[in-house]
């Protein structure tokens, strides 16, 4: 049944969701005021999910505490799922295979082919994933190449769990509603109509920081920076994902995507590769408050922020949260991209 519930009966209904804890929660929550006074900004807040425990850790945690206890809850004793070389979710999808005892987890990769097993793929190994890497394949041919794979895997008797790309499902966008609802707790009364930025791949956790939003923070503003896709594509996975995962709380909450603020400017010239605007905020958030971006999401979402504040483009009075969705493993695979910057001298 489907009803109307206050913010108390809504936080009641999401703690009845299956949930394994993989990670220490609350994230911290720090000030960046450094960063913040080079934007002109009164206030910089960055919400730390690059510091989730598990697997080198980012915000992808979040989400596999519903998935995995999900799978459990199924009997499941295979999961799989896909992404990019370097992706992060793949990763932690590994790490979260081992921490809860399912000792097989499949990766279908794809992507450009690649001469070193370093960042999140050296990751993958260390985590025992078996990779079935795709060259150049696109997300579709993963998907259908993961759920062939699945059905031979229930003909032999198996109880494969499939999670989509990014763990974009309504039990993974659970893992960003309880996000805000805990993001909310950390906010003083001043500071809860912030404007809260992120990088947008696989809208996962776009859909739950909408639903979070609308349930525990509703003056806040939500601008995705997306790394990967246009913003009427973004939209149209939010229109099929949300109501999905509103009624997986059993709640009436119409979401409009078409009222989504998505930036779609920042990405540069594909998903999976660096762009000089992101690069140059990762240098700049490391050179400034030594936290850690990387080039392919957090980086380019930085730098969406960085050009609205300095253009005006933002209320710069307003309190500004970047949500920190991690990425750091895959910072080793573009060292190439960085070498120029390094002041060595052989002495």
């Amino acid at each position: 049944m489907i009803i109307r519930l206050t913010t108390l009966g809504c936080e009641m209904r999401l703690d009845t969701i299956p949930r394994i804890s993989l990670t220490q929660l609350p994230t911290p929550l720090i000030e960046a005021p450094r960063l913040a006074a080079r934007l002109g900004l009164r206030r910089l807040l960055v919400k730390r999910d690059d510091c989730t425990t598990l697997g080198m850790g980012g915000n992808k945690v979040r989400k596999l505490e519903f998935l995995m206890a999900d799978a459990l809850e199924k009997g499941s004793d295979v999961v799989m799922t896909c992404g990019g070389p370097q992706s992060n979710h793949a990763r932690l999808t590994a790490a979260a295979c081992r921490k809860v005892g399912i000792e097989r987890c499949i990766l279908f990769l794809g992507g450009p082919d690649f001469e070193r097993m370093n960042g999140n793929l050296l990751l993958d190994t260390l985590f025992g994933a078996e990779i079935r890497f795709m060259v150049d394949a696109t997300v579709k041919e993963m998907d259908d190449a993961m759920n062939a794979e699945a059905e031979k895997l229930r003909a032999d008797g198996r109880k494969p769990y499939v999670i989509p790309i990014g763990g974009s499902s309504p039990q993974g966008a659970m893992g960003y509603t309880s996000g805000i609802r805990e993001l909310a707790g950390q906010l003083s009364d001043e500071d809860k109509s912030p404007l809260i930025f992120f990088a947008v791949g696989s809208c996962g956790t776009l859909t739950g920081v909408t639903i979070g939003c609308r349930l525990f923070l509703p003056e806040a503003e939500i601008i995705g920076i997306s790394v990967s896709r246009k913003a009427s594509e973004i939209r149209k996975i939010v229109e099929r994902v949300a109501p999905e995962a509103t009624e997986l709380l059993g709640i009436d909450l119409p979401i409009d995507a078409s009222q989504i603020h998505v930036e779609d400017c920042y990405y540069g010239e594909r998903y999976g590769v660096a762009s000089e605007a992101g690069n140059a905020a990762v240098l700049e958030m490391a050179q400034s408050e030594a936290i850690v971006l990387d080039p392919i999401y957090t980086g380019k979402a930085m730098s969406g922020l960085m050009d609205m504040a300095r253009r005006k483009l933002i209320d710069t009075d307003r309190t500004v949260i970047f949500l920190h969705t991690g990425g750091g493993p895959g910072l080793f695979a573009f060292d190439h991209v960085f070498r120029g910057n390094a002041k060595l001298l052989r002495v």
